[in-house]
């Protein structure tokens, strides 16, 4: 009895309004998983999708856990705290990259941003039943349905050019958007506990999952590599999952899973604005009206924080 008391204390930390820096860090995180897209590409040269998931799960866990240990940070200890980080891993790492690298064979990338987008909306209803200071309001929804509208515009012309998709591997990639959204509202539970060494653990507990579904399914060792390839999983590794990860646990503790989850907005519009920096291409109109309409969904979320 005891040691629940102690356990349940500190399960949810207060969060607190977002801030200017707040913000900065979201961008910051969608910035990095959205040239994600553009490194994914570089490396199915070499790799496929579930193989490619598994070693940005594996770099990103290898490269936390060495600097937990050099910084000298605790582990977690006790079985709650290791039965959440088991649950956070599965459904942040291994079943939405799974969902999305096997929904996506049937559906075209512009469907893909909006379906997991929608996991947003899961979030904040979530949020609202399972803690005292993430209640749905006015100023949350209408700043989520404003950052939707946003990603909406973005994909719109693509959507149409390329209509809509198989309904399995739509319900795949939607499932993969809630599963994102649940593993915030979870992490919560974890917020406690030292940030670098928990999501060491976090995605060390994915690798659980992850490499024998890579041995089973695919080749996740191939021979003659490119140096590309391996850039771009290093990229993948250490930028967009082991500091992308760290810095999610950061923002999640300090302001909440609802306004976690609108890094889904800012996520497909970074992939579009690296790509046409990477292709030099023009960024377009809509490109500019989508930025501006996600940036209001934030401010207007932040307001109602």
């Amino acid at each position: 009895m005891v040691l629940d008391n102690v356990y349940t204390a500190p399960m949810l930390s207060t969060i607190r309004r977002p801030t200017l820096a707040d913000v900065a860090k979201l961008i910051f995180v969608g910035a990095i998983w959205g040239g994600a897209f553009l490194f994914v590409s570089i490396a199915l040269n070499d790799f496929e999708p579930v193989s490619i998931a598994t070693w940005r799960v594996s770099l990103g866990a290898l490269v936390l856990l060495l600097i937990a240990v050099v910084i000298g940070q605790q582990f977690p200890r006790g079985f709650h705290n290791w039965r959440y980080i088991f649950v956070v891993g599965f459904l942040n790492s291994a079943v939405p990259f799974f969902l999305i690298s096997w929904g996506q064979q049937f559906i075209s990338s512009a469907e893909s941003a909006i379906l997991v987008a929608m996991g947003t909306f899961v979030s904040l209803l979530l949020s609202h039943f399972t803690s005292a200071d993430e209640r749905i309001n006015r100023s949350r929804v209408v700043g989520v349905a404003v950052g939707f509208a946003g990603v909406l515009v973005l994909v719109f012309w693509d959507l149409v050019e390329s209509g809509t998709g198989n309904l399995w591997g739509q319900l795949a990639v939607m499932a993969a958007g809630c599963s994102y959204a649940t593993s915030a509202v979870i992490s919560r539970r974890l917020t406690h506990l030292p940030m670098i060494s928990t999501s060491a653990v976090t995605l060390a507990s994915a690798c659980v999952y992850m490499v024998p579904l890579a041995f089973l399914l695919e080749d996740p060792l191939p021979a003659d590599v490119a140096g590309s390839s391996i850039i771009a999983l290093v990229y993948l590794g250490v930028m967009a999952t082991a500091l992308g990860f760290t810095v999610r646990f950061f923002i999640i503790r300090a302001n909440g899973a609802v306004f976690m989850s609108l890094v889904g907005y800012l996520v497909p519009l970074f992939g579009v604005i690296w790509s046409g920096l990477y292709f030099a291409d023009a960024i377009k109109l809509q490109t500019v009206i989508s930025l501006s309409l996600i940036m209001l969904g934030i401010a207007i979320t932040r307001r109602g924080s």
